[in-house]
């Protein structure tokens, strides 16, 4: 089986006040620990960085496309990064590309209660919170890109499922996925990052 991977790295930062994956962490940018630590796994060839290797689209699911028509045709499975998770590790990424399912996902449960803008509680135990990388069938997901039915959504596997109906496979994994957002959130990297190095990352 042949695996592939695209980092999404093209965003605007409009949150966060500037392009967070060009912001240089203990000497270099952001952008580069996920994607050096998904090509260790699929190979340089096989690894599309988009807004580095290829311009970003107007929205993400632009910046997809253009990371999934520009793999290697052969690809069997898919694994989709982003420079904004920077602490992903090589045995998370493994985990996505060796699983069987056409749509997988990393999820955690969730912490915080949950309500509607309306008042209306959500119980937090019927619900997950839905995390990158995610995992797929190449193939599967590079038809439903092509479809043009999608323009501004906002995770894959809501597109597998809506085009195909498949519904996504979930892993529970730790606090290390992390996205940065706000500009405080480099602080929590930076703790991720401190764990990491003292041996004591939750992954």
């Amino acid at each position: 089986m042949k695996c592939s991977a695209i980092l999404l790295a093209a965003g605007k930062g409009t949150r966060y006040k500037a392009t967070k994956q060009d912001i240089i962490f203990h000497g270099k940018p952001i952008w580069k620990y996920a994607y050096e630590t998904a090509k260790s796994i699929v190979g340089e060839n096989n690894i599309i960085a988009v807004g580095k290797d290829v311009a970003g689209g107007a929205t993400r699911t632009e910046s997809v496309l253009k990371g999934l028509i520009n793999l290697p045709e052969d690809t069997d499975r898919v694994v989709i990064v982003e420079a904004a998770r920077p602490m992903v590790t090589k045995e998370q990424i493994t985990q996505l590309l060796t699983d069987a399912h056409p749509s997988t996902s990393f999820v955690r449960p969730l912490v915080n209660t949950v309500i509607y803008r309306d008042g209306r509680y959500i119980n937090r135990e019927d619900l997950y919170d839905l995390l990158t990388p995610q995992a797929f069938d190449y193939k599967l997901l590079l038809e439903a890109y092509k479809s043009g039915r999608f323009n501004d959504v906002t995770d894959d596997t809501r597109i597998m499922f809506e085009f195909h109906g498949i519904k996504p496979y979930f892993i529970e994994t730790g606090s290390n996925l992390f996205k940065i957002t706000y500009p405080g959130d480099l602080d929590i990297i930076e703790s991720i990052y401190q764990s990491y190095i003292k041996g004591e990352f939750d992954a």
